[in-house]
């Protein structure tokens, strides 16, 4: 079944197992014959389901009961009941009803789930049927006829799913879709009624940076699914899948065309081998959905409620393995040679995670200029269902280089993503998302999203304002910390985590829309900050506390000293030679600010001459030297304000003030430290009043 990009389907990989698998005798009438089903094929049945029975063979089958939607915003409801999936006359009945229906959010079989944690509510019922445990394969020819329904928001699916989940979470492990239609006989704009009905591979890395490939076929002669029933097959065996309807093969994909890639048991993203992940046990899903990410945004769109109840009749479910070689599955095959291969997905490359990645200010994250390029482990990669986002690289006359990003639909996203994902949780507090931005041609209501992304649903995203004037560069900055706060607006109660971040830039039009964008980065802005906090209670991201010893030992520890100052650092020299710091990886701005405060107190100083000393740095050897101060009298707190002037006017200083990135280091004399136990607190910057 089609997944939408934003699809979570995380849950599929906790079904609890079950066991075994039967098998039938075959009963084969003469109608139902098929390729398969001829003496000479080499294809031997072993399972089927003929349906004759009265009910549902729970040896055969589970149903999935869920309010889940599928992970496609679907709006039915799964139930086990008989008004959703019944069996009379040989045939099984997957019925979808239009009907208010509440029951479990996710999937009931998955294990973390508490039935009466939560619950939700759609509007439509339906069935799913799942062969896992009682039915798993590897290689063989996949038989199903079936009638399917009609109208718009209806979504038959037959499809399989991986048994073992080998190669990780969705997609990674892989899906196959025999046939999968949506809002058949329908009609758009005087055109001929929706007729078509898709074979399609899902595979590559875990959602959302999965791919799929697949093509789409239509009956001879005019004819619907909708209106008879008709053989949906897949013929799968090692390295190669063919897609049939009626024993008219029609597609077929290929190993060198599909790829895993998965996090192995030491956290690495590997490679998955050359056939994965067809290379492990499927099992097949039943289903009829109604509307979600697919059937209602194509066509008429929406969910026509007129058209419910609708069906799929399925008169029967056959397996074949290929006697002559049973381990690949080759040696039956049937094959149109005048099919070509699909074009496949080609595996990207694994990028090496790089520990200073994020740790630059500012953080550029596209800036063609002279570089026509990413920054370096970035990737271009978009969600694209409905082929509506294209992008190109074109030369604007006051730019240079700059993506020019078109959208035609209302679906789709691009962005920049970094696999290996990165820590860029010191950027969140003071960091702002930051580019340029015009815009060519924009529909009326299209908005623009932008979006960090820590996999979904761990989503922030904010709408930009546009420029008023179309074809004039505008700024546009975002605060990260807004990100945060407005979560994800397609999955409220989620955020970005930026400890733990995947793409660090998505752009998401709403609807048809053609713009540039260029000098896309994140950066430090402290343009409305009146105080930048360093420490308070504790380090405020981005500084993290430092130090340098030479010899000896300099101890560090976090110290509760109650009252009005609570947490503070306290600093132990068991040294003559050494400093402590606080310190950001990546550099600020302070042109505009003035003043450099904190809070200090000796617990202990034996020396003669108790001379202390501060300085701020600006990536070394850049620094203002060594400032002397006062010492504070033992056992006092004692304020300090220290100029920003002073400390570039100071003897021997080289300080920058637009790129420091460690506005305090402080010390006793160099040489004669040792004994001294210091306390520091509230460390600020502050603009002047």
């Amino acid at each position: 079944m089609s997944y939408n990009k934003y699809s979570f389907w995380l849950c599929l990989t906790t079904l609890v197992l079950m066991p075994g698998c039967s098998d039938d005798d075959a009963i084969i009438t003469q109608e139902d014959t098929s390729i398969a089903d001829s003496s000479d094929s080499g294809w031997n049945m072993v399972w089927q389901d003929e349906f004759d029975g009265n009910a549902v063979d729970s040896n055969k089958w589970s149903f999935a009961v869920d309010c889940y939607g599928g992970g496609n915003n679907e709006a039915q409801c799964y139930t086990a009941r008989t008004e959703n999936a019944s069996v009379a006359d040989g045939m099984l009945t997957i019925t979808a009803i239009k009907e208010t229906y509440s029951g479990p959010a996710v999937n009931d079989s998955d294990p973390s789930y508490d039935i009466n944690d939560t619950s939700k509510t759609l509007d439509y019922t339906s069935a799913r049927l799942v062969s896992k445990n009682k039915g798993d394969w590897k290689y063989g020819r996949f038989e199903i006829r079936a009638k399917l329904p009609q109208g718009q928001g209806t979504w038959p699916a037959i499809w399989m799913l991986p048994t073992d989940w080998v190669y990780g979470p969705w997609a990674g492990s892989g899906e196959i879709d025999i046939m999968e239609a949506v809002n058949l006989k329908v009609e758009v704009d005087g055109e001929a009624p929706v007729a078509a009905i898709h074979g399609t591979l899902h595979y590559g890395k875990q959602w959302p940076n999965n791919v799929y490939t697949g093509q789409e076929y239509t009956l001879p002669d005019g004819a619907n699914p909708a209106d008879d029933f008709h053989v949906y097959a897949v013929e799968w065996q090692e390295d190669e899948i063919r897609w049939y309807v009626d024993d008219v093969h029609f597609a077929t994909q290929q190993s060198s065309g599909w790829y895993s890639q998965y996090v192995d048991d030491e956290g690495q993203l590997v490679n998955a081998p050359d056939d994965a992940p067809f290379n492990q046990r499927f099992h097949m899903l039943l289903n009829l959905a109604v509307g979600g990410a697919w059937s209602a945004n194509v066509h008429n769109t929406g969910i026509d409620p007129s058209v419910f109840p609708q069906s799929m009749v399925v008169d029967y479910v056959r397996v074949y393995e290929c006697a002559q070689s049973p381990g690949t599955g080759a040696g039956c095959e049937t094959i149109d040679e005048t099919v070509t291969v699909t074009p496949g997905q080609t595996a990207p490359e694994i990028v090496i995670p790089d520990t200073t990645f994020g740790q630059q200010s500012p953080l550029n994250l596209f800036s063609f200029g002279d570089q026509d390029a990413l920054a370096a482990g970035l990737i271009f990669n978009s969600y694209n269902p409905d082929n509506a986002i294209s992008y190109q690289v074109i030369t604007d006359d006051t730019q240079g280089n700059v993506l020019q990003i078109t959208k035609t639909g209302d679906t789709g996203n691009l962005y920049f993503e970094y696999s290996p994902r990165a820590d860029l949780s010191h950027w969140q507090a003071l960091g702002a998302l930051v580019f340029d931005i015009k815009v060519l041609t924009i529909a009326d209501g299209t908005e623009v999203l932008v979006k960090a992304d820590s996999g979904w649903p761990n989503v922030g995203d904010a709408t930009i304002q546009l420029p008023t004037t179309l074809e004039q560069w505008q700024q546009v900055s975002v605060p990260l910390a807004t990100l945060v706060a407005n979560g994800n607006r397609f999955s409220p109660g989620s955020t970005v985590n930026f400890a733990d971040i995947v793409n660090p830039f998505v752009i998401e039009p709403t609807g048809p829309i053609e713009f540039q964008i260029d000098n896309v980065r994140y950066q430090y802005q402290l343009d409305n900050q009146t105080q930048l906090s360093v420490y308070d209670d504790a380090t405020n991201a981005p500084f993290a506390y430092g130090q340098y010893v030479a010899s000896g030992e300099l101890a560090e520890a976090q110290v509760d000293v109650g009252g009005e100052h609570n947490m503070v650092t306290q600093l132990t020299f068991n040294t003559n030679e050494a400093v402590g710091y606080f310190q950001s990886p990546t550099v600020f701005d302070l042109s505009d600010f003035a003043t450099l405060s904190f809070d200090l107190y000796v617990v202990s100083d034996p020396r003669t001459s108790r001379s202390l000393n501060i300085k701020m740095d600006c990536q070394h050897p850049c620094s203002s030297g060594d400032f002397a101060i006062n010492a504070p009298e033992i056992g006092v707190w004692t304020h300090y304000d220290i100029s920003l002037a002073d400390l570039q006017n100071n003897t021997g200083s080289t300080l920058d003030l637009t790129k420091v990135d460690t506005p305090l280091v402080i010390f006793p004399n160099w040489g004669d430290q040792q004994g001294v136990v210091l306390q520091v607190d509230n460390i600020k910057i502050t603009k002047a009043l």
